[in-house]
């Protein structure tokens, strides 16, 4: 049986070149390349351009479309760190020609590049836009959305506690005619109201202690951040957001409703029980769509479960758990060692867009 890369490598035609592709480099090109060759022709049609201008004294500068095909080729060949590309870089002349690098750059410039492309959140505007190309005129059935962990080797900074002023009550019971004092609404009542960019920011993004229990019932404690992920019924990854650890799943369940909503049309949303909330399941109906969440029994263990109906569609959320599994085993690096949100959050973006151009050449081809 042949493998993704070796039936994505035999596709000529995407390339629109009528000659073998051998010839332009030195050395064979394997499968690997010749898919990675494939997702780069997908990738640069929707990343916005930047130039860097040349100021007229000192260094000429590279330009930064090299160093976002070395960090994407860094996910895709499962290279941890930085120094290590470097040598792949320096040693292997098909990585460094498909990079567009002549002179391979040091560590030093790696480092600054990340900092400036992580700040400008350019693979967030790709993946958009393979998303949009890839489903032009087409309907969504199922989303299925979900979190994995990701650890992160840096420290938790701990935040003071914010100790609410106790307001002075009256000893005794209260008269009968007394108003009653409202419930402050929490963060899943706020964000109804509330646009996916005003609910994201409310959400803490830097690195915390989380845990999480797996469908067989243990828990997992880990530090570092959480990836929440939609995915279609091909497991095509729609929308990536990516928090701290502490964050509850659904704190993001209504931000990435909305945020999907944008990009295509859907007709259900699949998650798991850490997603049942009445006013989640609300939110879905006002907006057209049917949730299906699998019954939490942390209140009331007689909670019926889904009906036969749903079960069935229930099912086909493993999309999300087979695009979780596959990030973390082929894409998303052991260990990470950049420090910071945004940094970690532009690694684990280039594992998801990568992902995205393998399910488009998968598609499509």
């Amino acid at each position: 049986m042949k493998t993704i890369s070796q039936i994505i490598a035999g596709a000529q035609a995407l390339l629109a070149v009528s000659y073998d592709l051998t010839g332009c480099f030195e050395e064979h090109l394997s499968a690997e390349y010749k898919t990675f060759l494939h997702m780069l022709r997908v990738i640069e049609e929707q990343i916005p351009t930047l130039i860097r201008p040349y100021a007229g004294t000192g260094r000429i500068p590279y330009q930064y479309t090299p160093f976002i095909r070395s960090f994407l080729a860094k996910g895709y060949f499962g290279i941890e760190k930085t120094s290590q590309l470097i040598q792949r870089l320096y040693g292997e002349p098909n990585l460094r020609l498909l990079c567009g690098f002549t002179d391979v750059p040091g560590k030093a410039t790696f480092s600054r590049a990340l900092a400036f492309l992580s700040e400008q959140g350019i693979l967030e505007q790709t993946l958009e836009g393979i998303v949009s190309m890839a489903h032009k005129d087409l309907v969504v059935y199922h989303v299925s959305r979900d979190s994995t962990a990701i650890p992160a080797r840096e420290k938790v900074v701990k935040k003071p506690e914010k100790k609410r002023p106790k307001q002075a009550k009256k000893r005794g019971r209260p008269t009968k005619n007394s108003p009653k004092v409202p419930k402050e609404p929490t963060v899943i009542e706020k964000q109804t109201k509330q646009d996916a960019q005003t609910s994201l920011e409310g959400i803490d993004k830097e690195c915390a202690w989380g845990c999480k229990k797996n469908s067989e019932g243990n828990v997992s404690f880990w530090k570092g951040y959480k990836l929440h992920l939609d995915v279609s019924d091909t497991g095509f990854p729609l929308t990536a957001i990516v928090t701290g650890a502490n964050v509850h799943d659904s704190q993001l369940a209504i931000p990435m409703e909305q945020v999907t909503e944008k990009k295509v049309p859907f007709c259900y949303s699949l998650m798991d029980s850490a997603y049942d909330s009445k006013t989640i399941d609300k939110y879905i109906r006002s907006r057209g769509r049917i949730p299906i969440i699998d019954p939490n029994k942390r209140k009331d263990n007689d909670r019926p479960p889904l009906d036969p109906a749903k079960q069935e569609r229930y099912n086909i959320r493993t999309t999300v758990e087979r695009a979780n599994s596959h990030l973390k085993d082929s894409l998303i690096p052991r260990a990470i060692y950049v420090k910071g949100y945004k940094k970690v959050s532009f690694v684990l973006m280039t594992a998801i867009i990568c992902l995205a151009a393998l399910k488009y050449l998968q598609l499509f081809i």
